[in-house]
């Protein structure tokens, strides 16, 4: 940890080590610091090579990132992407300038900040800081500072709960997108938990849609209904178990979410033409 401290003023920072286990996360911290500073503090100008999001708790500052540049004030949120050039101003105000900065990498560090509504031509969210993130950012540094995993850990859920608090909130009152927006989400939960035994009706109930209707839009646009789409999943999923597996039928059975062998035995010998121990068999013979 680095501290600076003048009258009235401070600065503080703090860098992190991540270890193997922040490494296979979707994110881990790499700096975060706070300052709170006169009209006479200088920034230097940097370009890095991971995010870094610059929270305004008070004052004002003018951001130049490239070839352009942004005038933020209390409330206002900017992030410095990797390989940009940035530098920061501040703007005299009477007031001094109160900023936290968190730094970040990791592969889902671009989705987060997207769905939080930052893009590299337009960095900034005006007026996102509200009384919940402010104390959320707070918080971050009230721990004993360590590169302790349990730490690390700790800070990786701080840093998702801040993106919580930035990402908006789908006003469920708004009616969806029609089977546009509809149609994948349904795809998308049945990928997911079709080995739990669901069925068409819970499906249309995920994406609010009734059953009768989501069954005909779902074949004109997909080519099959979705009971064929869940049992398409379903048998692809059982031959590949069978073939690359030594899991017996009646626990690839109980995987997939049948109730007994003997009815995903039949649905496997209707869909494929061919039963499951056949495969098992053939698959041994070809040394599989």
């Amino acid at each position: 940890m680095s501290k600076r401290q003048h009258p009235d003023e401070y600065e503080e920072s703090r860098n992190y080590v991540v270890d193997e286990l922040a490494l296979n996360g979707g994110l881990w911290p790499v700096r975060m610091g706070r300052l709170k500073a006169g009209p006479d503090y200088r920034f230097p100008q940097r370009m890095i090579d991971y995010y870094a999001l610059h929270f305004v708790i008070n004052g004002k500052v003018r951001h130049r990132y490239g070839d352009q540049h942004i005038e933020l004030t209390k409330g206002d949120v900017f992030c410095a992407y990797p390989g940009v050039v940035y530098h920061h101003f501040i703007v005299p105000s009477g007031q001094p300038l109160e900023m936290i900065w968190v730094s970040i990498d990791g592969g889902q560090t671009p989705l987060l900040l997207e769905k939080a509504g930052f893009h590299p031509s337009a960095p900034y969210i005006l007026g996102m800081i509200g009384k919940e993130l402010e104390t959320s950012l707070i918080h971050l540094f009230s721990q004993q500072e360590d590169n302790s995993s349990r730490r690390q850990v700790d800070l990786i859920t701080a840093i998702y709960r801040i993106f919580g608090l930035m990402i908006p909130q789908k006003n469920t009152e708004e009616p969806d997108a029609g089977p546009a927006g509809w149609i994948p989400r349904s795809i998308e939960y049945m990928n997911m938990h079709y080995t739990e035994n669901i069925n068409v009706q819970d499906v249309a109930a995920y994406i609010s849609v009734h059953r009768a209707y989501f069954s005909k839009i779902f074949a004109e646009q997909i080519g099959m209904t979705p009971i064929q789409y869940l049992q398409k999943l379903r048998m692809e999923r059982a031959l590949q178990l069978l073939q690359q597996t030594r899991h017996s039928v009646s626990e690839i059975a109980m995987t997939l979410g049948y109730p007994d062998l003997y009815s995903f035995s039949r649905a496997f010998s209707k869909y494929y033409a061919v039963s499951p121990s056949k495969v098992r068999e053939n698959t041994a013979k070809s040394g599989g």
